[in-house]
Protein backbone atom coordinates (compact mmCIF):
# COMPACT_ATOMS: atom_id res chain seq x y z
CA UNK A 1 0.00 0.00 0.00
CA UNK A 2 2.98 2.59 0.87
CA UNK A 3 4.69 1.79 -2.31
CA UNK A 4 1.49 2.96 -4.24
CA UNK A 5 0.79 6.08 -2.25
CA UNK A 6 5.01 6.87 -3.55
CA UNK A 7 4.48 6.06 -7.04
CA UNK A 8 0.80 8.15 -6.49
CA UNK A 9 2.69 11.44 -4.98
CA UNK A 10 5.58 11.30 -7.85
CA UNK A 11 3.20 11.35 -10.64
CA UNK A 12 1.36 13.66 -9.22
CA UNK A 13 4.85 16.06 -8.40
CA UNK A 14 5.55 15.85 -11.66
CA UNK A 15 2.36 16.40 -12.79
CA UNK A 16 2.74 20.15 -11.07
CA UNK A 17 6.39 20.56 -12.02
CA UNK A 18 5.25 20.43 -15.52
CA UNK A 19 2.32 22.80 -15.30
CA UNK A 20 4.69 25.18 -13.58
CA UNK A 21 7.15 24.48 -16.91
CA UNK A 22 4.29 25.34 -18.88
CA UNK A 23 2.85 28.31 -17.36
CA UNK A 24 6.78 29.68 -16.72
CA UNK A 25 7.82 28.74 -20.41
CA UNK A 26 9.80 31.62 -21.86
CA UNK A 27 10.29 33.28 -18.36
CA UNK A 28 13.76 34.65 -17.32
CA UNK A 29 12.80 33.50 -13.38
CA UNK A 30 15.64 31.16 -11.61
CA UNK A 31 13.04 27.67 -11.33
CA UNK A 32 13.02 27.75 -7.30
CA UNK A 33 10.75 30.81 -8.01
CA UNK A 34 9.00 28.74 -10.61
CA UNK A 35 5.64 27.91 -8.06
CA UNK A 36 5.11 30.78 -6.54
CA UNK A 37 5.61 32.82 -10.33
CA UNK A 38 2.53 29.41 -11.58
CA UNK A 39 0.33 30.51 -8.76
CA UNK A 40 0.34 34.12 -9.31
CA UNK A 41 0.17 33.81 -13.01
CA UNK A 42 -3.35 31.39 -12.78
CA UNK A 43 -4.81 34.00 -9.80
CA UNK A 44 -3.91 36.47 -12.42
CA UNK A 45 -5.49 34.66 -15.48
CA UNK A 46 -8.43 34.24 -13.48
CA UNK A 47 -9.26 37.91 -12.28
CA UNK A 48 -8.12 38.97 -15.38
CA UNK A 49 -10.16 36.86 -17.39
CA UNK A 50 -13.33 35.95 -15.61
CA UNK A 51 -13.29 39.28 -14.11
CA UNK A 52 -13.02 37.58 -10.59
CA UNK A 53 -12.57 38.95 -7.56
CA UNK A 54 -8.76 38.16 -6.02
CA UNK A 55 -9.67 36.24 -3.12
CA UNK A 56 -11.89 34.06 -5.19
CA UNK A 57 -9.34 34.23 -8.24
CA UNK A 58 -6.48 32.73 -5.28
CA UNK A 59 -9.13 30.23 -3.98
CA UNK A 60 -9.53 29.09 -7.84
CA UNK A 61 -5.81 28.88 -8.55
CA UNK A 62 -5.30 26.68 -5.29
CA UNK A 63 -8.46 24.27 -6.59
CA UNK A 64 -7.12 24.21 -9.89
CA UNK A 65 -3.38 23.24 -8.92
CA UNK A 66 -5.13 20.66 -6.37
CA UNK A 67 -6.86 19.29 -9.55
CA UNK A 68 -4.09 18.79 -10.97
CA UNK A 69 -2.37 17.01 -8.26
CA UNK A 70 -5.46 14.55 -7.71
CA UNK A 71 -5.78 13.99 -11.51
CA UNK A 72 -1.83 12.83 -11.60
CA UNK A 73 -1.99 10.86 -8.79
CA UNK A 74 -4.74 8.27 -9.69
CA UNK A 75 -2.96 7.06 -12.90
CA UNK A 76 0.32 6.64 -10.71
CA UNK A 77 -1.32 4.86 -7.49
CA UNK A 78 -3.75 2.19 -10.38
CA UNK A 79 -0.34 1.78 -12.32
CA UNK A 80 1.76 0.54 -9.08
CA UNK A 81 -1.58 -0.83 -8.22
CA UNK A 82 -1.29 -3.19 -11.51
CA UNK A 83 2.38 -3.98 -10.34
CA UNK A 84 2.04 -4.85 -6.74
CA UNK A 85 2.73 -8.33 -5.96
CA UNK A 86 -0.30 -10.28 -4.82
CA UNK A 87 -0.07 -12.47 -1.54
Amino acid sequence: MKQRIIAGVLTATTGVMLLMAVLNQGSALPFYRWPGEAFQGLAFSFTWGLGAPPVLAYLLAGLALLAVFIICFIPGHQVARCFEKRS
